[in-house]
Order: structure tokens, then sequence, then C-alpha cells
């Protein structure tokens, strides 16, 4: 009897490949994203590189796509919002990369739940810098993190775990319409893109409606089930794109989210400046 996809996610922290949508409906997204990144000159960035569904409707689309929502339902549950969306493309050639490092360092969640769905809108295979895994790392003792603020690094927080064990990495290589699940205290990391083509990933964050925001008040999408504990404020889904309520909706989310991720970094930063007076 075949097992469900999901079947290792607790043991490893992560699963895949699994089959969202099909090559076609990949195909339709990608020409979609190439369009919206041409409009803004060929690369999303500055404010285009966080919670960008709240700006562009085809990435509210995806990111809800029925299998999706179920995937990230069978983890957390029912009652969901969607918290965040990021882009991660790397085009031929391309020298950025992204540093070890665990998800959830600078979220300030309670509880930690939370999953991420990681949509392939192309093939990705080991020379267009896929995704990396530590299996069982969720669950294994946090590693120190030091900040790598180079060009390259694409993470905002350019945080780096210390000492990961790369021996036990598993290359995550996906085909167009696939996606990878992993938990948010699963170590991962990806290098450049040596290949032809780019390497199209767009990460897709849910949380259980129950979870709160423990550094200050943050907004969420609503995406499945029922929010009984408002923790989050509602985000509206955009109509046209960048239109002049979605470009409002975003500026505000944004706003919220990198205020409470720097309030936990200066926290911890004064933390350990009082340590070693």
């Amino acid at each position: 009897m075949p097992t469900h996809p999901l079947f290792h996610y607790e043991r490893d922290g992560y699963a895949f490949p699994i089959r969202a949508i099909d090559a076609e409906r990949a195909l339709f997204y990608r020409r979609q994203l190439e369009a919206s990144q041409q409009a803004l000159g060929g690369r999303f960035e500055g404010k285009f590189t966080l919670k960008p569904h709240l700006l562009f409707p085809w990435l509210t689309a995806l990111a809800t796509e029925p299998e999706v929502l179920e995937l990230a339902a069978r983890v957390i549950g029912e009652d969901m919002l969607l918290w965040s969306t990021e882009f991660f493309i790397k085009q031929p050639g391309d020298e950025r990369f992204v540093s070890w490092h665990v998800d959830d360092t600078y979220w300030n969640i309670d509880p930690v739940e939370q999953v991420t769905v990681w949509i392939a809108l192309s093939d990705i295979g080991p020379e267009n810098g896929p995704l990396r895994y530590i299996p069982g790392s969720h669950r294994e003792e946090r590693l120190p993190v030091a900040t790598d603020e180079s060009a390259g690094n694409m993470l905002i927080s350019g945080q780096t775990a210390q000492g990961v064990d790369e021996s036990r990495a598993v290359d995550v290589l996906l085909r167009a319409g696939e996606v990878a699940l992993h938990d948010g205290r699963t170590l991962h990391a990806s290098s450049k893109n040596t290949g032809t083509d780019a390497r199209i990933g767009i990460a897709a964050r849910f949380i259980p409606a129950h979870v709160r925001c423990t550094a200050t008040r943050e907004s969420a999408l609503l995406v499945r089930g029922t929010d009984r504990f408002h923790h989050f404020d509602h985000e509206p889904r955009p109509v046209a794109e960048r239109d002049a309520a979605a470009q409002e909706a975003h500026a505000r989310a944004v706003d919220l989210r990198m205020k409470a991720m720097y309030s936990s970094q200066m926290e911890k930063k004064k933390a350990k400046q009082a340590s070693a007076a």
C-alpha cells in the first residue's frame, strides 16, 4: 500500500517531491511571473521580495491552489493563514546563494507551528542551485548563528548557521509544478545556479490560526477554515496587479513584518552587548 508523500515529514522535517499542479499550469504561472518581473525591470527587488502575493493576484492564486492548501492543512490543520510569500529566483550564472539557516530564527511566533510550501516553477536539477535540507535538524539543538551580509546572500537577515554537517545534506530536486514542504526549524540552504535555465521557486508560508506573534501585531491572509483567534489582522486579496489598494495593503503588511523581525534582532543584539559588558 503506497504511503502519502508527507509520511516522513515529522521524522525528517521536510517532504518532497510532491506534485501540486501540472506542468501546463506551472508554465502558465511562470509566464505570469516573468511578465510581472519584466514590468519591474527584470528582477524583483526591495519591497517586492516580501509578501508579494498582496501585489500580484496570480501569486495569491498560486499560493492558494487547492493541492497547495491541502498539503499545508495536512501539516498544520484546517484553520490556516497565508503569512508570507517570497521569490527565490536565480538566473543562469547567478552568483547569489542562500546560507544555511532555519526560518523561524527571527519570526517570533508562539507556538512554533508553521509550514513552508516551496513551489517550483522551473525544473530544478543539481546544477540549478537547489534547496538542500539537513534531515531531522528540526528536532536537534539549535546551532549558533552569525550574520553574512555579503551581497550574494539572498536572506534579508543574512543569518548563517555555524557548524553545519553538510555531508548529511539532501538535494531537493524538483520538476516544474512540484513542491517541497519544510518545517520552520529545518536547516536548509542553496548555492548558485550554474545551469542554463532560471531556477524559479516561490516560498508560501502558512500558519494555523491559533499562532500569535510575540513581538508586535502582524497581518496575514485567511485562506482556509475560520479564524476564531484574531491574533493577526486580516489582509485583502489583490484585485489588480499593483493597483493603489494593493500597494497600500502591501506597504502596511511589510511594515508590520519588518518591525516584528527587527524587534527580535535588536533584542538579541542588546542581550549580547549586555552579556559582554
